[in-house]
């Protein structure tokens, strides 16, 4: 517990106290040196030197201030970074306001305004840590040598600072005013005084502040400012990590709530009110995980506060945070970070060391959990070898393993479970699919794409060993939902599989979240699941991963895809489960998470008008594009049946071709559908015997063609316009010319022109 230093003799007494301690340590002035020279050579630096590349690296990772933590960011491309180097520059030469308030204004904009610079330049996390070591070299009476978050929080409510939290550049600041209240201004920074002043923050929280018994986790260093972590045995850790759905960002989302302090049931409907599907006991179990396996919440009576750790886990939204607890307190997650340094490994294998760490993991539950809380800590990535390797992030937490991870005894009798890795649906195994030839063939003979359309789509589908995801696009009616069906049916060798290999889903507008394809707990009882097609589909594609399984978004932009996908494109591209529901157990079969199918295959169409929506990047990028606007007429499968006389058919196909070709130039051109209703119409008039051929043509050309037409005015549609005129003119279409006469007339003298006015 740290101690209470709120009155001023308290903390009179521990300052003098931390100083004499400080000089009673082996080499008490070897900090001070290396620290006074840093600051020095920092201070002394004219703007050529300043600028040199090897300065910039020396000021961004020397760690005279502070030492290096568990989140080390790679900074090789801001520190030669021009727009850097001379905001930087800018910021040590300038005169910092007089007035307190205004001061630390001043030096919380410059952080803002470097944190936009950096941001491009590193992969994935701010390197804080560093850029708060950089900005205390530049104004060191602005800054203490305790850099991170969670220490400078403790800090700040042990010596009695209201409103312990917020900007780290305000805590300093605050500290450093309490500190000058008790003990008198300090003088210049680079002196004797000013230096210990500096480091004094740093010694009261490693003397009165810093756990030091059983439940510390981490402990001094051999030099001042080092600390090292201070692992649990395996029998005294948390057994794994829950999966929370939404990972990182969610924790974060929950504890904001906590942020002033909060009661326990009002936390919980905070929490239903964000994600009315979680059942009550799932919530309950997602705010105890916060409290035991995250160190983030804690309990007073029925009241929740943040921890410290928690307070600067909000503040800077990076794992770093917890990292600590979790390599110290978290059994298998040591161990997994440990493997992952000595060589890359697959999932199987980590599953399997895990059941080995706890051989109360009979199932692959709760390995797969930590396995993928990894993941999505970026801490490891999954390679085009489908084995994890750490990542940057990863490399500097391992790191800072300095022991052996533990594992637990075996414990005898236990109960034989059938072990999930074993059948892990997310299978590594080659799946089985036919040919391109195959494939091909086994359309129906009437269907006659092009060998090279169909090649395009099978290429763009099958060029990732687990995303196999294309988008069909381009004119409406061409055939697209027919191909991606007859597609799908031809990776099955067996016909009389095949119609259970295919699924199509018609997306439906309004769809802003993933039930309407991967279901739901019911919010009236939640023992029960409301399943969809798709789940069913999904889960039959997991029991069988060695054969493909179609699934045909039909219309997928008529919503967001990236809303009611959203679990499927993050599972497919970091090689993650599939959460469908936050509770331990199956509901009704359906399991808390699933391996995402490495034999699923989504196809999706895509129609561009005023009725969809655009497709984002993030969609795009997992995704391959296939276009096509051609359409052959005669190509169309209806013509064999048509019910037309041959001379009529003929006719039929002659005009249709015209104006496809005519109206081409300006996508205005139209695919199957309409061609088989222009069929239709003149069939259905034929038989009825009441309107001849060429009225019955000229009246499906009229109904179904013309009300493609509209644009504004330019010479490119004045030259389409004019030649429709001519092909209606010369077929003697006499109400579709009529039209045609009217639209040019509105696009000469209104500037556009479009059928519907």
């Amino acid at each position: 517990m740290a101690a209470d230093l709120k009155t001023d003799n308290a903390l009179k007494e521990a300052c003098d106290a931390a100083m004499a301690k400080q000089k009673s340590q082996p080499n008490p002035d070897e900090w001070y040196s290396r620290l006074s020279k840093f600051l020095t050579k920092v201070k002394d630096s004219d703007r050529a030197e300043f600028a040199d590349l090897a300065f910039q690296k020396m000021l961004w990772d020397n760690e005279a201030i502070s030492a290096t933590g568990l989140g080390q960011v790679n900074v090789s491309n801001v520190i030669k970074n021009k727009d850097v180097i001379e905001h930087l520059w800018h910021l040590k030469k300038a005169n910092l306001p007089s007035e307190p308030t205004q001061r630390t204004q001043f030096l919380i904009d410059a952080w803002e305004k470097l944190e936009l610079l950096v941001k491009p330049l590193v992969n994935g996390s701010l390197p804080r840590l560093k850029m708060y070591r950089v900005f205390a070299s530049l104004h060191p009476g602005e800054f203490t040598t305790l850099a991170h978050v969670a220490k400078l929080i403790q800090l700040a409510k042990s010596l009695g600072i209201n409103k312990a939290f917020g900007h780290p550049i305000v805590l300093h600041r605050r500290i450093l005013d309490r500190l000058n209240a008790v003990l008198g201004p300090a003088t210049p920074t680079i002196s004797k005084q000013g230096l210990d002043r500096m480091m004094l923050p740093w010694l009261l929280y490693d003397f009165f502040v810093l756990e030091k018994g059983d439940d510390a986790t981490v402990v001094s260093g051999v030099a001042p400012g080092e600390e090292q972590l201070k692992p649990l045995s395996a029998d005294r850790r948390r057994r794994g990590l829950l999966s929370i759905a939404g990972s990182l960002p969610s924790i974060i989302g929950m504890i904001e709530f906590a942020k002033e302090g909060c009661k326990r049931v009002d936390l919980i409907e905070h929490i239903r009110s964000i994600n009315p599907k979680l059942a009550t006991s799932s919530v309950r179990l997602n705010i105890n995980a916060l409290i035991a396996e995250w160190g983030v919440l804690r309990v007073v009576g029925d009241e929740l506060f943040l921890t410290p750790r928690g307070e600067a886990l909000l503040e800077t939204e990076e794992p770093e945070e917890v990292a600590d607890w979790l390599l110290t307190r978290i059994l298998g997650f040591d161990n997994l970070l440990y493997q992952l340094r000595q060589e890359p490994t697959g999932s199987k294998n980590l599953v399997s060391l895990l059941q080995r760490v706890n051989p109360g993991w009979t199932t692959g539950f709760a390995p797969k959990s930590l396995v993928s809380w990894i993941r999505g800590l970026d801490l490891a990535e999954l390679g085009p070898d489908k084995l994890l390797r750490l990542t940057e992030k990863g490399e500097n937490w391992a790191s800072k393993i300095h022991w052996v991870p533990g594992k637990l005894a075996v414990i005898p009798n236990l109960s034989s479970e059938k072990d999930e890795s074993d059948s892990e649906s997310g299978s590594d195994d080659e799946i089985v699919r036919p040919n391109l030839d195959f494939i091909f063939q086994s359309f129906p003979s009437h269907l006659r794409f092009s060998k090279e359309l169909i090649g395009r789509l099978d290429a763009g589908l099958w060029s990732n060993k687990r995303r196999h995801f294309a988008v069909l696009t381009g004119l409406s009616g061409s055939g697209k939902t027919v191909l991606a069906l007859h597609y799908g049916k031809g990776l099955w060798d067996d016909p009389k599989k095949r119609e259970a290999g295919v699924f199509t889903v018609t997306v439906q507008p309004g769809w802003h979240d993933p039930s309407a394809l991967l279901g739901y707990v019911n919010p009236l009882n939640d023992e029960t699941y409301i399943r969809t097609g798709f789940l069913d589909f999904l889960l039959r594609a997991n029991s069988d991963p060695d054969h493909p399984y179609t699934v045909i978004l039909d219309e997928m932009n008529l919503s967001h895809p990236e809303q009611y996908l959203a679990p499927l494109l993050s599972s497919m591209e970091t090689g993650g489960d599939i959460e469908l529901h936050a509770q331990d157990d199956e509901i009704l079969g359906v399991p808390a998470r699933v391996p995402y199918p490495n034999n699923l295959v989504i196809i999706g169409t895509v129609n561009m008008d005023e009725t969809t929506h655009g497709l984002s990047d993030k969609l795009l990028d997992r995704a391959s594009v296939i276009e096509f606007w051609d359409i052959d007429v005669n190509a169309y499968p209806g013509w064999v049946d048509s019910g037309l006389s041959e001379l009529d058919a003929i006719k039929v196909k002659s005009v249709l071709s015209e104006l496809v070709a005519t109206l081409r130039p300006v996508r205005m051109h139209f695919g199957w559908r309409t061609i088989g209703d222009v069929i239709g119409y003149v069939k259905a008039a034929s038989d009825g015997g009441a309107i001849d051929f060429n009225n019955a043509l000229d009246h499906a050309i009229y109904s179904k063609v013309l009300p493609k037409l509209r644009g504004e005015d330019t010479p490119r549609l004045q030259k389409v316009f004019t030649d429709v005129r001519g092909i209606l003119s010369n077929h003697k279409f006499e109400n579709s010319l009529a039209k045609i006469e009217e639209l040019i007339e509105d696009l000469k003298y209104l500037g556009s022109a479009r059928f519907w006015r």
